[in-house]
């Protein structure tokens, strides 16, 4: 078959240039509308594989509800499908049971909601077994969302319940924008009416506390009246009972024995407030505020979110009454838009620095040939992207910058293919179309290879495949799209603008193989000389580098691993755990003196306080704390990094030294997935004290490794408790009994919802307890006078002996087992896997020593991390079948690819040299960059492989075929090499692609030149050339 003949892609080109044209100037067009129209995130999302399963059983101690609702609903839930673990922890009268579903299960996203489905029926299968008066089981499958942006209402001129009714009239606002899925309120004080009684009149009058509860309820309840039937209609009886006002509540009239009435008044004040004490509140840089969370609906953008929840929000704001202060405290789409322009910049340097390469090493002509490449490529791929559903963000932006050295890689050789036949003596349309017959299979080939160095993060069943999996689809894209351009538009464009002086004395050879004088300079002569060398010296050139990756192996053993990198967002964050059993009042008084150190700072845009809980997930790299009354976080926004690194460091020292009853975590977030802490150890056993001692012991290990801080463990300390021992003959004499005293004392200590007061849209609970002085007095506890069956009342120490003690104040299991995580904060700069590779000796040594059916496992983030890279492990297979197949039909020779596959571990000895020299974490992110490098090195040995088959074809010597067709390569893959380098400077100094740019600018700079010496001493020594006699 002749050339004309077979299909050659670059002479349609040339034949259809017009159709060509047209083309690119629809996709310059097309790609630019589309770059427009991608959506912006920061990173990919990722699906939160938590379902929270939660119940409450008023008056269970932690021992009772663990036994009795934790264990047969953690057991129903051992069964779900896909699960990871159930972590419980069990509490005086509530239980939280946290589901985790597996990592790499597959299609994660959409199967959540079967595995929420499943959860609900197995509960429901088992909740009529759970003791009476249990609460629930409550479920919460929308743990995962993220709400990304939050507005906080407050004002000193209007009361909460003021505050509300705007707050509330803005959700219904918002929600109705379509780009909107759910808009919620947090922070919200429930307003109550409280009726208070003076026990000591109730006492003279002879009433009991839960007999004006029954009154109460019996005024205001709502029931049917009956009708009256007329003869064409029917009249409706309603009776005009229920309380429509306080002063309805205060003047409801109570029958004495005597038959006299008083009214409630007499015997108590009545009085409208909020939750008390309260039990979670939410300010903003020290003000009392009610916040609204708003999710985005799936399918729609963050700027357009932002752009249309901004736009209803003002014209709220424009409606609302002086006094009342809005602001958005939490804005994603700003945030995420600031990041994707800061990337953006980088991704518009990494364009001019190879447009700068291509230039300089090629000239403007070639240069301006190979750069149209960049804008063409990257038009196709935001076409793509758009298509896709691939928005903007740090990985799409990423995997662009760094396929940018690359994709102009194709059109280099194939212009400077031309430019050499050009030279020769060829027309150009000749040999315009040469460069598709002889490169493009191998270029192919190439391509192909480099995009499958990223298959694993695509295939990977794991939360990279969904943070990093994009970077697979771009990257390949942008490579095949760089080849359809450099077979295509690269030889029109050759063959329109490249000049080139033909000149008979500087042909050197004319076959298709050919030199020319461009090889005969000084710097090719000396290359060659060099090239030469190598191959006559095989053994030394060869032992060298067997040595080199021997000194890389070991020193691969001192390499610092990680999971994900920390990032570059200017929160700073503090959770804050309070001793068990504080109250909310004295968790409060210590917050207010961290919030007025925070006023002092100069440095923060503003704060937000959680007291009693933590906050709504804004980032999916959020760790949420489930609901613990003795819990507060703090989030804080620095001016920039360096002001955040200083926050870090004064709330640090602050809590050592004014708060040392607390124990304070300040952190900033990490790319990835949430974890609380970065050591963590996990116990399982079934005896506490057993636990206890274990945890201990681990304690003692921990903290004797130099770069621990503040090693604990999860236990809470035991919360004191009034225990009252009934003396049940008296009890039973005095006309009452256990179950009545119990509600007695809650409606007098606690208060006793009785009614609801119904105002407006409003439910306002009607709760009936104890003045203060009575409620806030432990001394006075054994003064309680008890209503008697009788109607007197007596004290509580007359029926019971009162003694304080301690009582276990949570139990935590872990699938099916009590457990004790041991954790630990970590010296600046270290990293855990470093931390948990130097105790492990010592920790196996305990773990030799534990009693049978006890265990202590690694946990938490180093956990995580090695299961990921074992599902990352299993990938590997089916790249390495990827690259041996694409391999074998490009070369046609088992020989051939071995050699080539032998090449492969040049790129580590760069990786591992500059990790060591510069001390830096092998990070996921940097491990995908390297798989990514064996598919770079594979291509640049095939088309060096390629071009001396195509010279032995071509009539070569074996010797002058391997060396030739090396100094032939060498400057396009130098310059490629070059252009990928350059390209991802821009990459080193953000916390996300750092590590990963560091490693493949190395381990590619590296492996470049240990491949054009290396490579043709391999090649001689596996085919046993010799050098032939001159």
């Amino acid at each position: 078959m002749s050339d004309k003949e077979r299909v050659n892609l670059a002479r349609w080109g040339i034949e259809h240039s017009q159709i060509l044209i047209y083309l690119m100037i629809i996709i310059l067009i097309t790609g630019t509308v589309a770059f427009f129209k991608l959506g912006q995130r920061d990173l990919p999302a990722f699906a939160i594989k938590t379902i929270v399963v939660s119940a409450k059983w008023p008056g269970a101690t932690a021992q009772e509800m663990a036994q009795f609702v934790t264990d047969p609903i953690e057991t129903k839930l051992l069964e779900v499908p896909w699960l990871r673990e159930v972590s419980s922890f069990s509490k005086p009268g509530e239980a939280w049971l946290v589901v985790n579903i597996e990592d790499f299960m597959p299609n994660a996203a959409v199967k959540m909601t079967d595995r929420a489905y499943e959860i609900r029926k197995k509960i429901g299968d088992i909740a009529h077994r759970l003791p009476a008066g249990v609460q629930g089981p409550f479920f919460n499958d929308e743990f995962g969302d993220i709400f990304s942006m939050v507005y906080s209402f407050n004002s000193e001129d209007y009361s909460f319940a003021q505050i509300k009714d705007y707050v509330e009239r803005a959700r219904n606002a918002v929600v109705r924008i379509e780009s909107v899925e759910k808009a919620v309120l947090y922070g919200v004080q429930d307003e109550k009416v409280f009726v208070e009684l003076d026990d000591k009149r109730m006492s003279a009058l002879g009433l009991d506390p839960l007999q004006i509860g029954v009154l109460l309820n019996q005024h205001n309840k709502v029931q049917n009246s009956g009708r009256i039937e007329g003869k064409q209609s029917y009249y409706r009886l309603q009776l005009n009972d229920r309380f429509d006002s306080i002063g309805s509540i205060k003047k409801m009239p109570i029958g004495l024995k005597d038959s006299s009435v008083i009214y409630l008044e007499d015997i108590a004040s009545i009085h409208r407030g909020y939750d008390d004490p309260p039990v979670f509140r939410m300010r903003v840089n020290g003000k009392p505020s009610i916040g609204l969370g708003i999710t985005m609906r799936k399918g729609y953008q963050l700027l357009t979110l932002s752009e249309n929840v901004k736009t209803t929000m003002n014209e709220f704001v424009e409606q609302l009454p002086a006094g009342i202060n809005v602001a958005l405290v939490a804005d994603q789409p700003k945030s995420v838009q600031a990041q994707i322009n800061r990337f953006l910049l980088k991704l518009l340097l990494a364009i001019i620095i190879v447009l700068i390469v291509c230039y300089f090493s090629l000239g403007l002509r070639t240069g301006f040939i190979v750069a149209i490449a960049i804008p063409v490529v990257l038009g196709m791929v935001f076409i793509l992207m758009y298509i896709l559903g691939i928005p903007l963000t740090r990985v799409s932006l990423g995997a662009l910058v760094i396929s940018l050295g690359l994709l102009v890689d194709d059109a280099m050789i194939v212009v400077e293919l031309v430019h050499v036949k050009l030279e020769q003596g060829w027309d150009r349309l000749k040999a315009a179309t040469f460069a598709y017959t002889s490169t493009s299979k191998p270029m192919l080939s190439g391509t192909l290879i480099a995009s499958v160095g990223f298959l694993p993060v695509f295939i990977v069943n794991a939360a990279p495949n969904e943070i990093l999996g994009n970077l697979f689809v771009v990257i390949s894209a942008s490579l095949i799209t760089s080849w359809l351009v450099a077979v295509l538009l690269t030889p029109y464009l050759s063959f329109k603008l490249l000049k080139v002086e033909h000149k008979a004395e500087q042909q050197i050879q004319t076959t298709d193989g050919g030199n020319s004088a461009m090889y005969q300079t000084a710097f090719y002569n000396k290359f060659r000389g060099l090239i030469v060398w190598c191959m006559t010296h095989k053994k030394t050139v060869l032992g060298a580098t067997a040595l080199l990756f021997i000194l890389t192996i070991v020193g691969m053993q001192s390499v610092r691993m990680e999971f994900f990198p920390g990032n570059d967002r200017p929160e700073a964050l503090v959770d804050v755990w309070f001793p068990e059993g504080t109250s909310y009042q004295q968790m409060e008084r210590q917050i207010a003196d961290v919030e007025q150190l925070l006023d002092q700072q100069t440095n923060i845009e503003n704060y937000i306080t959680y007291v009693g809980g933590d906050s709504l997930r804004v980032q999916n790299d959020m760790y949420l704390e489930q609901p613990n009354a003795n819990y507060s976080k703090i989030i804080v926004i620095a001016k920039d990094l360096e002001a955040r690194e200083a926050l870090k460091n004064v709330l640090s020292e602050y809590f050592e030294t004014h708060q040392p009853n607390v124990r304070a975590r300040v952190y900033n977030l990490a790319y990835g997935l949430p974890f609380n802490y970065p050591l963590q150890y996990l116990i399982t056993g079934n005896e506490p004290g057993k636990l206890a001692n274990i945890a201990e012991q681990l304690k003692r290990i921990l903290k004797g490794h130099s770069a621990t801080r503040d090693v604990h463990d999860n236990r809470r300390e035991k919360r004191m408790v009034v225990d009252i021992k009934l003396d049940l003959p008296r009890v039973a004499a005095s006309g009452t009994n256990p179950a009545q005293l119990s509600k007695t004392l809650s409606a007098m200590l606690d208060g006793l919802p009785v009614t609801q007061y119904r105002e407006g849209n409003d439910q306002i609970d009607v709760v009936l307890r104890n003045q203060s002085d009575n409620r806030y007095n432990l001394d006075r506890v054994k003064y309680l006078q008890v209503p008697l069956g009788n109607g007197t009342t007596v004290a509580l120490s007359e029926l019971a002996e009162i003694n304080l003690k301690f009582e276990e104040g949570v139990i935590w299991r872990y699938n099916g087992y009590r457990s004790v995580i041991v954790q630990s904060l970590l010296a600046k700069g270290v990293l855990n896997f470093d931390v948990v590779t130097a105790l492990k000796p010592e920790i196996d040594k305990l773990r030799e020593m534990l009693p049978s059916g006890y265990r202590i496992e690694v946990f938490g983030e180093v956990d995580v991390s090695k299961e990921v890279d074992g599902q990352l492990g299993k990938t590997l297979p089916f790249m390495l079948v990827a690259i041996l197949t694409l391999l074998m039909f490009e070369l046609n020779s088992m020989k051939k690819m071995a050699l080539v596959l032998m090449t492969v571990p040049l790129g580590l000895i760069g990786v591992v040299s500059i990790l060591l020299l510069l001390d830096l974490s092998f990070g996921l992110v940097a491990r995908l960059g390297m798989l990514a490098l064996v598919g770079i090195i594979i291509r640049n040995t095939i088309i060096l492989m390629d071009q001396i088959d195509q010279d032995l074809a071509a009539g070569s010597s074996p010797w002058d075929a391997v060396l030739e067709s090396t100094v032939r390569r060498a400057r396009p893959i130098i310059l490629t090499a070059l252009a990928a380098i350059f390209a991802m400077i821009p990459l080193v100094t953000d916390y996300f692609w750092g590590p990963m740019a560091i490693t493949m600018m190395n381990g590619l700079w590296v492996a470049t030149i240990l491949t054009l010496l290396v490579f043709p001493t391999m090649y001689v020594a596996w085919f046993q050339v010799e050098k032939p006699i001159e």
